[in-house]
C-alpha cells in the first residue's frame, strides 16, 4: 500500500517519529513529498530574528529524518490532487499514486493584491530565514499584524536592531488590540512592554495606502517603509479548491475529527491547512498540530487495517509563550499572564527539545 505524507510540519513530524519506531511497517510504502529538504520551526523564528539561534538549531532534515523512518523522500512540491484516480501531480509535472494520503502543508501570507509590490514573503518557512536576516537590517521595518506572530517578529527585530546599532523604529500595525485571541490583560501587558522596547503600536487601525516610500492607515497615521512584513493570519493553498475537495469558505481543507475528509476516507488532513468541521474555529497553532500527529498516524494505520477512526479532540487550555526579546517572554493559560526572564527559558527549553526529539 502507498501511504503519501504530504508536507513536513509538525503532525507530519510526529507521524515520522512514530513510524520510526514501529517495526511493522515493511509491507508499505510510505513517502514524504516537501518543496524543501528542511522544515523550518516557527516556534524558534523569532529567537533565529533576534540572533539567539543559528539557522541549523532552527530546521529539521526532512529527507534525514524519513530516511532514518525507512520512508521515501522527495524535495517536490505538490499543485493537485485527484481523489478519483489517486494520484498527486507536481510542480514539475509527475504524477505520483496513492492509497492513503495526508496533507499538512502549512498556510501563506493572506495580503491584499494591491500592495503585493511592498510586501516581504515569509511563507512557506523555508522563506523565512534568507528573507528575515535582511529584512531586520532595513531603514523603517514596518510588521502588520498583532497577533502572536507579528508582535514576536517586531520586537525580535527590535531587539537585533538595539544589539547591532540599528536604529530603534519598528512600527507594528494591527487592525485590532495586540494579541486578539487572548485576553485583554495578556494583550495589555504586551503593549506595555513593546513600548518599553521602542516598538511603535498603532492598534485598531488598518493599512490604507502604501507606495514606493510611505504608507498611511485608515485613521490617517503616515510613516515611512522599507517593505512591510504582512503577518495577519493564514490564507490557505489553491490545492484544495482546484482539486475541488471539501473546504471551508477560505478554501483550507475540511476534516472531520478523525482528521479524514469527508466523503473520502483514505484523505487526511492536519495543520494549518485545514479546518475542523467539529471546531471550526480553532486557532491554527502549533500546539494544537502537534496533538493532531498523534491521532492522524494511528488513524491512518487504523484504516489500512479497516478498524474504525479515533477522534481529535483539542484541549480547551494550553501553554502559551511568546517571545518579547531581549530572553524574556510573556506565559498565558487561560485568563493568567505573566511576563520575565524565567519564562523564555521554558520557552527556550521547550523549542531545543523540539527540536532535538526529529535531529
Amino acid at each position: 500500500m502507498n501511504i503519501v505524507l504530504v508536507g513536513g510540519g509538525h503532525a507530519h513530524l510526529k507521524c515520522l517519529t512514530h513510524i520510526k519506531k514501529d517495526t511493522n511497517l515493511s509491507n508499505h510504502t510510505i513517502m514524504l513529498i516537501s518543496p524543501d529538504r528542511y522544515q523550518y520551526y516557527s516556534g524558534m523564528f523569532s529567537g533565529f530574528t533576534e540572533g539567539i539561534y543559528s539557522l541549523d538549531e532552527i530546521r529539521i532534515d526532512l529527507k534525514k529524518l524519513s530516511e532514518e523512518a525507512g520512508v521515501v523522500f522527495v524535495e517536490e512540491k505538490v499543485t493537485g490532487v485527484s481523489s478519483a484516480s489517486k494520484t498527486l501531480t507536481t510542480a514539475n509535472g509527475d504524477n505520483i499514486s496513492f492509497d492513503i494520503v495526508s496533507f499538512d502543508i502549512g498556510s501563506f501570507m493572506d495580503a491584499p493584491k494591491d500592495f503585493e509590490k511592498w510586501l516581504v514573503p515569509l511563507k512557506p518557512n523555508h522563506l523565512f530565514p534568507e528573507t528575515i536576516e535582511a529584512y531586520r537590517k532595513q531603514d523603517y521595518p514596518v510588521v502588520i499584524g498583532g497577533g502572536a506572530s507579528g508582535a514576536e517578529i517586531a520586537l525580535a527585530i527590535s531587539a537585533w536592531r538595539k544589539k547591532n546599532g540599528y536604529p530603534m523604529n519598528v512600527l507594528l500595525i494591527t487592525s485590532s488590540k495586540l494579541l486578539p485571541s487572548s485576553s485583554k490583560k495578556a494583550g495589555a501587558v504586551l503593549k506595555r512592554i513593546a513600548l518599553q522596547k521602542g516598538v511603535r503600536v498603532i492598534e485598531d487601525d488598518r493599512l490604507e495606502e502604501l507606495n514606493d516610500t510611505h504608507g498611511k492607515t485608515e485613521k490617517g497615521e503616515s510613516f515611512p517603509h522599507s517593505n512591510v512584513l504582512w503577518l495577519t493570519g493564514p490564507k490557505s493553498s489553491p490545492i484544495f479548491r482546484s482539486s475541488a475537495l471539501p473546504h471551508d469558505g477560505d478554501g483550507f481543507l475540511l476534516v472531520k475529527d478523525s482528521l479524514q475528509v469527508p466523503g473520502f476516507p483514505f484523505m487526511f488532513g492536519a495543520g494549518d491547512c485545514i479546518s475542523l468541521k467539529e471546531y471550526p474555529h480553532l486557532p491554527k497553532n502549533g500546539v494544537y498540530a502537534v496533538k493532531q500527529g498523534d491521532v492522524l498516524i494511528k488513524n491512518i494505520f487504523r484504516v489500512v487495517q479497516e478498524e474504525d477512526c479515533h477522534s481529535f479532540i483539542p484541549q480547551q487550555n494550553y501553554l502559551s509563550l511568546i517571545s518579547s526579546g531581549n530572553n524574556e517572554a510573556l506565559l498565558q493559560y487561560g485568563n493568567f499572564s505573566t511576563h520575565g526572564k524565567f519564562y523564555w527559558k521554558i520557552k527556550n527549553m521547550i523549542d531545543k527539545r523540539f527540536i532535538k526529539r526529529h535531529k
